[in-house]
């Protein structure tokens, strides 16, 4: 069995930089993602409720809250079929 060639300390902290940095990437965007749709979410909700009378504001958050559930993707990653 042939030994393990050493590796240039260079290029693994390069490699180990390069992968650290792209993991802080992606969780920075995967935050930024979620911060902004629950952004949108409220601002929709704002909008909704800004024309309601303060009896009515009850039912249109959560008429507001079953559109926006029916809208998302299931777990499975499949839409559920919309009905006629």
């Amino acid at each position: 069995m042939p030994p393990i060639a050493p590796v240039d300390p260079v290029l693994a902290t390069v490699i180990l930089l390069v992968s650290a940095l792209t993991a802080l990437a992606r969780a920075w965007i995967a935050h930024r993602t979620a911060v902004r749709k629950e952004e949108e979410h409220t601002e929709r909700t704002r909008i909704a409720v800004t024309g309601s009378v303060s009896e009515h504001r009850a039912a249109v958050v959560r008429a507001c809250a079953e559109l926006e559930a029916a809208a998302r993707p299931q777990s499975s990653g499949r839409r559920r079929p919309r009905s006629p």
